[in-house]
């Protein structure tokens, strides 16, 4: 708007004399006053009833609803069908992004998409299901800027608390007139939304500035408006109150109609123009009222107001001014101060053509806007598909590295160091016996010795020495692996909030020794397998079940290179190596169990390997789940860009 007014804004000079003359006639007497209301028992003051979706309302007291203005015979001019489908999947899969992530930028994008949904919601769908609906005008703006003052003026009713009185909890206050009644008693528009009906103001409350959020809605009928409109009275949108600045926001993405007031000392003030931009680029149908305004400054403001306006891409967006005044006997502001806002608001209701301007105009600004936020969400939506991917890359490279290095140690002879090779030389016997193993002297002949008076060489020792080593090095792998995701997902934006959810250090000690246990009985039961019913020979006898199923762990994680000689495991001065172990545990086991010791020393190993590589998956599974429960959805992306072209489509 320029410094002239909008060909949208009536002045109290060209206010139809009929539409004037007969609101005014309604409301007032002939001394000019209005007429008192009757009086409100303190009964009608307190909510009367919530009312259900598609409900009417039937508590005592309460009014029934009169068919929905425009009804008829229930058929409704809508928008069509297909832009209606495209609308409904486009609002289904942008609630199921979530953007669960903490990658840059997902909290602003998060609030776009709670932002978007609502709108689709509260007003789009809405719409689009009835273009003929009654208009919904809100009236918002900052605090102290006399919005409820206004509301209550404009039907000359208190129908809402006005200035420090509000309560800051309350429920938002929808105007409507009686006829249109249906159209609101249902959740058609802002379905979160109970329905209270209430003859008066909500009672005062203190405030509260950790208020919860509101979750009702309270329907006022009066014929004080022109059937085909309703006003909603907005809470503040600089409210201390958080929820009540959000529940603002969301109610004037719901409407038709901006009515945005703001004061004369007030106008310049940042908060306002930001809510207004967001209005330009939505491309929602304006009206601006400015209040207080001092008499001998009222030429000077206006104009200045009208230049930011028309600066900012409002040059359409009529504006009212309203003086400074005082309120008349009934607290209301003089009739014809707000005649020229009253008398427009009724045309908008009752001129279907430009009502339908309006209602037109503010839609397709909606639907061209879905295609900005569409991309932004898409956007986002690509960053969270690229951070899982990330996480669960680091997931499960670690672990694929830890399963490598658990399979290696446990074919390459390493586990028979240490405890496991002081308890082998203990069990079968020093250098002299490894030299000379079919001979008959030495300790193998105090063995067989043994055997005759039926006692086999102690093997649990040795048993117990392979059970640490094993249980040991699969702990430590399964933990290093998932410190490892820890530290890489510490690193990560997204991981780091995910990692609260793994427990960590995490110590498979008692899930590890199960295996461990379960493995060297299941050794033993392949070496009564093959023993049972055949005579057992001297050797067999001399070291007992226990003592071949230990042997047969010795071997099942030998170097399998020594078995040729050519592997490091050559004897040396100082005693012998895990080479050496590998060959006489061989040549030990084929006098007892036979020429395919290999197979089975080969099969002991791979079951072993295939438990651990059971427990690395479990160990990984606990980040699995956490990325899974995530829910971040990369296939959503290409389904709202059909949404959109579909949209388009049906445009």
């Amino acid at each position: 708007m320029g410094t002239e007014p909008s060909d949208h804004e009536p002045s109290p000079a060209i206010v139809p004399a009929s539409a004037a003359g007969a609101w005014a006639a309604g409301r007032a007497d002939t001394s000019g006053r209005p007429p008192a209301r009757p009086p409100i028992s303190p009964r009608s003051a307190e909510p009367r009833q919530v009312v259900p979706e598609g409900g009417q309302v039937t508590a005592e007291g309460g009014r029934q609803a009169p068919p929905d203005a425009g009804q008829g015979d229930g058929v409704h001019l809508g928008a069509p069908a297909e832009l209606r489908l495209a609308c409904e999947r486009l609002r289904e899969d942008v609630a199921l992004l979530g953007l669960p992530l903490e990658v840059p930028g997902a909290v602003e994008a998060r609030g776009e998409l709670v932002a978007l949904v609502s709108q689709l919601d509260d007003y789009l769908l809405p719409r689009l299901r009835r273009l003929d609906a009654p208009l919904l005008a809100v009236v918002g703006g900052s605090t102290g800027a006399g919005k409820s003052t206004l509301v209550n003026s404009l039907v000359r009713r208190f129908v809402t608390r006005s200035g420090v009185l509000r309560p800051t909890t309350r429920s938002p206050v929808l105007i409507h007139h009686p006829y249109d009644s249906g159209a609101f008693l249902t959740q058609r528009i802002l379905p979160g939304f109970a329905r209270v009906t209430s003859e008066a103001p909500e009672p005062l409350q203190p405030v509260d500035v950790d208020a919860p959020r509101v979750t009702a809605l309270r329907l006022v009928p009066d014929d004080g408006l022109a059937p085909g409109l309703a006003i909603i009275d907005a809470p503040d949108i600089d409210s201390l109150v958080e929820t009540n600045r959000e529940l603002a926001l969301q109610l004037f993405a719901a409407a038709d109609l901006w009515i945005f007031v703001t004061t004369a000392a007030r106008y310049g003030d940042a908060v306002p123009w930001d809510t207004l931009k967001s209005a330009v680029d939505r491309g929602v149908s304006v009206a601006v009222v400015l209040d207080r305004v001092p008499v001998e400054a009222m030429a000077e403001i206006r104009v200045h107001l009208a230049t930011l306006l028309r600066d900012r891409g409002l040059s359409t967006a009529p504006l009212f001014t309203i003086p400074e005044t005082t309120k008349d006997v009934d607290g209301f502001l003089p009739i014809e101060i707000v005649r020229p806002l009253h008398g427009w608001l009724s045309r908008l209701a009752r001129d279907s053509r430009t009502r339908d301007v309006v209602v037109r105009r503010t839609l397709v600004g909606a639907l061209d806007s879905l295609h900005e936020r569409v991309q932004t969400l898409t956007a986002a939506a690509r960053a969270q598909a690229v951070a899982d991917r990330q996480l669960r890359a680091a997931v499960q490279e670690e672990f694929a590295v830890a399963a490598r290095h658990l399979a290696t140690a446990l074919r390459d002879g390493s586990l028979l160091q240490g405890d496991v090779h002081a308890r082998w030389q203990e069990y079968v016997g020093s250098g002299e016996a490894f030299r000379g193993f079919d001979g008959t002297a030495g300790r193998l002949r105090d063995r067989l010795s043994a055997s005759l008076r039926g006692r086999s060489a102690p093997s649990g020792p040795l048993a117990e020495a392979v059970r640490k080593a094993v249980s040991a090095l699969a702990e430590t792998v399964a933990e290093s692996a998932a410190e490892a995701v820890g530290s890489r997902w510490r690193a990560h934006p997204a991981g780091a909030a995910l990692l609260a959810r793994v427990e960590l250090p995490h110590r498979p000690g008692a899930q590890v020794e199960r295996i461990v246990h379960d493995w060297q009985s299941g050794l033993q039961d392949v070496v009564r397998a093959r023993t049972h019913g055949a005579r057992p020979n001297a050797r067999a006898a001399a070291f007992g079940v226990d003592g071949i199923a230990a042997l047969l762990g010795v071997l099942a994680f030998g170097d399998v290179s020594a078995l040729a000689g050519d592997g490091p495991g050559a004897e040396t001065s100082g005693g012998v190596t895990a080479g050496a172990v590998t060959r006489v545990a061989h040549r030990l086991l084929a006098t007892v169990l036979g020429d395919d010791v290999d197979a089975l020393a080969t099969s002991a190993r791979r079951a072993l390997h295939a438990r651990f590589d059971d427990l690395l998956a479990a160990e990984r599974s606990r980040f699995d789940a956490v990325t899974a429960a995530a829910g971040v959805r990369p296939d959503l992306v290409d389904a709202l860009r059909g949404h959109l072209a579909q949209m388009e489509k049906a445009r």
